[in-house]
């Protein structure tokens, strides 16, 4: 189980709480860094997203919009009332 763990590297993609209280992983903040995205500067999603997008509009990258699609579904499923 261990050697899976290290193989997959399980702790780049695990979403960790922020400093601005957002839930995001390594993988998305290293994604967000490549094109000068500060999370910190967030206070939440929608504002993030908004900016993904004006980029995504200019300059698709495929990485970006994976991470984007899924700062969509957190938008999505955090406030759809069930």
């Amino acid at each position: 189980m261990k050697e899976a763990i290290n193989y997959e590297d399980i702790d780049n993609v695990i979403l960790k709480r922020r400093n601005n209280n957002m839930l995001l992983s390594n993988y998305q903040i290293d994604v967000l860094n490549r094109f000068n995205i500060n999370y910190l500067n967030y206070s939440n999603y929608k504002n993030l997203l908004f900016d993904i997008e004006e980029i995504l509009n200019n300059d698709f990258d495929e990485e970006l919009d994976f991470v984007c699609s899924q700062i969509a579904e957190y938008i999505y499923y955090g406030e759809t009332n069930k």
